[in-house]
């Protein structure tokens, strides 16, 4: 009860507060419209124009400038003004702001990418720490197995044999890689071509069946020219006639290289030396200087012909290698003159054999077929170079021989031939011999120059001094050319010019932009020095004092013009042999052609010998392989005749696999039986082609 009565007591004082508040609301609009009434009494109503008229005109101009519209104007050209700068500002703050997203972006980007390579070489490093561990731990198993050995092993002499052989088996297991390599590109190429025939034998058979009766029926009534027989009863397409017409040249290179496929090897080189025949005669012309071409300015396609050449070598003979064995071949000569020998005549030690040895013949080339002296090097030692070293004090005239299995060999170069000197042995095989101030340099497998020096009574070899060239990765020293205290070393595509007193490089040139190059040959005339590469068809000359260089031949250019396009499928253009003899020139090719080009001297002060190429002679009498060597033989007993006496002369000998004459070609053995022929041939054997300088003096002492 006593909280109902609260609630009503509460509820009668705010019904009270609520009238209160009623009754003021109530006061205050009656007040708000007594004023309002007043306002509306006291407004004139009549007109504006009395309203107006009754003020000041104080107040009036007051007025009048506050209503006044061209300060506003101002400030509103203030604030648009303002607006556009804030417009522009905002466009830039735009721009930078997309930019910079962007750049956000492209970084995002490179940050992924990087992130990934890094990830990726994480991997690589991982690999090869693996690969890294990996070898050493083979490296730890080699060195255990290798302790073992030696600590089991205490007999010396079979540890020397087991070392001798491990060497000899290495060279012939690296003769037999590269031939079996060759074998496998030759079977390629051979695989490829008879794909191509039998393509195109299929096309031939597919267009024969669609009109064979009627071709039949034409060739019977005499309305088609063809004859009955195909042509290949001597061996030979008629696309492929020694002379071909323009109609036969015009023949697809599919079909001539199918019928060569079906022909024999022997027939396919028959048909390879026509074509030669053919150009050298389209080309060259009949005319011939002693066996020799004209030079390439007197061809018919020329217009300025130079007079002809009286110094052009004359041929003398041609010789055959060994008739006892068919199968030698030559690897290389040197020639030993009257001074160095002691005796009457010059003589020539020509070294030749199979790839396990070689055999040493050593002959008079003035006197037909004569041997003075033939002896076998030992067993497992094939010889890869030879040089005639001079009397040295009391030393006599000796011949060194480097081996395939590291040996030097020094023998004695009188009549004494087979008495074998002093050997020594490396580790690597000897590749070059060089003579120069009293000093032998030998060119090892491993990019290492031995000096051999002399001692009293004779050569002193286990004490020689080693000169590294420090290129990497290694290869062989197959080329020093020795002169004046200096010696010029191919390696790589590079020649190191070598002060031999002090055994240091002077400086280094490059002779190809080809890295993988190397320098084969270098021969000296007068000042100069002209060098040739590894299968490059690219002569340069050089100056000797500064290695500057002064002129470069093609000789590619050369051989198409002399021996045509058909030269060039023989096998690839190259240069085998490369010498100054008698102020000429002589290039070897790996095809067995034989090119000579005249040297002149332009000045006796620098006596450089360029290269006249309009006077180059192509040498009808080749090689059916590569040219082995090309060497001068001074100082030869030659008998005249017309009377008994004899004169002392300068020969120039070839030396390579079988003989051919360009101009003739190789009908002799056209009828021979090729499916018993498995000996070589006498024409296909190795041989020696001999020229005789037409006179004893040169064109420049310098040359």
């Amino acid at each position: 009860m006593r909280k109902v009565k609260e609630k009503e007591e509460e509820g009668d004082h705010r019904e009270q507060e609520l009238s209160s508040v009623t009754m003021e609301e109530q006061h205050m609009e009656d007040e708000e419209s007594e004023e309002d009434d007043l306002e509306f009494e006291l407004r004139n109503t009549d007109s504006v124009f009395s309203e107006l008229s009754e003020l000041s005109p104080d107040y009036l101009e007051s007025v009048d400038q506050g209503a006044s519209v061209r300060g506003s104007t101002d400030q509103f050209e203030e604030i648009l003004l303002k607006y556009e700068k804030l417009k522009v500002a905002h466009e830039l703050t735009d721009i930078a702001r997309k930019s910079l997203i962007s750049r956000v972006v492209e970084l995002t980007d490179d940050r992924s990418s990087l992130q990934l390579e890094l990830s990726s070489l994480q991997e690589t490093v991982s690999r090869l720490e693996n690969r890294l561990k990996e070898k050493e731990e083979e490296i730890k198993r080699l060195k255990t197995d290798l302790a073992g050995f030696q600590s089991g092993e205490s007999d010396a002499s079979l540890s020397t044999s087991v070392r001798h052989f491990s060497r000899s088996e290495m060279a012939r297991a690296v003769m037999e890689k590269n031939q079996y390599k060759q074998r496998l590109f030759e079977l390629q190429e051979a695989m490829r071509r008879s794909q191509t025939v039998r393509a195109s034998r299929e096309e031939q058979l597919t267009g024969d069946k669609r009109a064979s009766v009627w071709k039949k029926f034409n060739r019977l009534l005499g309305l088609s020219k063809e004859p009955l027989i195909p042509p290949l009863s001597r061996g030979y397409s008629q696309a492929e006639a020694p002379y071909p017409s323009a109609q036969r040249q015009a023949a697809s290179p599919v079909q001539a290289e199918s019928t060569s496929q079906a022909l024999s090897p022997r027939v396919r080189r028959r048909e390879h030396y026509r074509e030669i025949r053919s150009h050298i005669w389209r080309k060259l012309g009949k005319r011939q200087i002693h066996g020799w071409s004209l030079p390439l300015a007197n061809t018919q396609e020329s217009q300025e012909p130079v007079p002809e050449p009286k110094d052009v070598p004359v041929l003398v003979k041609l010789r055959l290698l060994d008739q006892r064995d068919s199968t030698a071949k030559l690897n290389c000569a040197v020639a030993v003159p009257p001074e160095l020998s002691g005796e009457a005549t010059c003589s020539v030690w020509v070294v030749s054999g199979p790839a396990s040895n070689s055999d040493i013949t050593v002959i008079d080339p003035a006197r037909s077929n004569s041997v003075l002296g033939q002896f076998t090097l030992p067993p497992t030692s094939p010889a890869l170079c030879i040089c005639a070293v001079p009397p040295v004090g009391d030393i006599q005239g000796t011949m060194w021989i480097g081996t395939q299995e590291g040996s030097v060999l020094v023998y004695s170069a009188s009549s004494r031939r087979r008495h074998h000197l002093q050997s020594f042995s490396f580790s690597e095989a000897v590749h070059s011999l060089t003579f120069s101030q009293n000093q032998v340099m030998a060119g090892l497998a491993d990019g290492t120059l031995a000096f051999f020096s002399p001692a009293s009574g004779g050569w002193d070899l286990a004490s020689h001094s080693v000169m590294s060239l420090g290129c990497t990765p290694l290869q062989p020293i197959r080329c020093c050319l020795a002169k004046s205290g200096r010696m010029w070393v191919g390696y790589w595509n590079k020649v190191h010019v070598v002060d031999i007193e002090h055994k240091k490089v002077e400086h280094v040139f490059t002779v190809s932009e080809r890295s993988e190059q190397q320098v084969r040959f270098l021969c000296a005339g007068g000042s100069g020095v002209w060098t040739a590469c590894r299968l490059d068809p690219i002569l340069r000359l050089y100056d000797w004092s500064t290695g500057r260089p002064l002129q470069e031949v093609d000789f590619s250019a050369l051989v198409l013009k002399t021996l045509g396009p058909s030269f060039l499928t023989h096998g690839p253009l190259q240069i085998s042999a490369l010498t100054i003899i008698s102020g000429r020139l002589w290039v070897g090719t790996g095809g067995g052609a034989i090119i000579s080009i005249p040297l002149s001297i332009t000045s006796e002060a620098v006596s450089i010998p360029y290269c006249s190429i309009a006077s180059t002679q192509l040498c009808y009498h080749g090689h059916r392989q590569a040219v082995r060597f090309i060497i001068a033989a001074p100082g030869c007993l030659i008998p005249c005749p017309n009377n008994s006496t004899v004169t002392a002369s300068q020969l120039i000998i070839s030396g390579g696999e079988g003989y051919i004459n360009f101009r003739i070609g190789d009908d002799a053995n056209e009828d021979a039986d090729e499916v018993t022929q498995t000996s070589p041939q006498r024409a296909e054997r190795s041989h020696m082609i001999i020229w005789q300088s037409p006179t004893s003096s040169v064109p420049n002492p310098a040359l």
